[in-house]
């Protein structure tokens, strides 16, 4: 099953793994790790959620948009160190406000099928 929040997800992390190469080696192994260990933690709570019970949907949805909102403060503890380029920020940061609207409105419609 294709999860469309799930292949933006493929996506962040593709962008992502080529950029942590360019990461300050300190960076690349704090910073860098924490980002890319979120984002597969994001894919795997959602891929979770898509085969759970409708009681358990909602809760791991919400975990998933949590994660989403942590990866985008730690893209911009990123910038704000100097570590990527304002370009590839917007960029990725367009990338996870479209995963939290996706998320969203999957919570919305999980809320609906109670």
């Amino acid at each position: 099953m294709e999860i469309p929040t799930v292949i933006k997800l493929f996506v962040i992390y593709e962008i992502t793994h080529k950029l942590i190469f360019k990461f300050p080696k300190h960076e690349r192994y704090s910073l860098g790790e924490k980002i890319e260990n979120s984002i597969l933690e994001s894919i795997e709570i959602l891929i979770l959620a898509s085969q759970a019970s409708k009681y358990e949907k909602e809760k791991l949805l919400l975990k998933a948009n949590a994660k989403n909102e942590l990866l985008k403060i730690l893209f911009r503890i990123s910038l704000n160190c100097g570590i990527i380029e304002s370009r590839q920020y917007l960029d990725i940061e367009d990338k996870l406000q479209e995963t939290g609207r996706m998320t969203q409105g999957w919570v919305k419609y999980a809320r609906n099928m109670k």
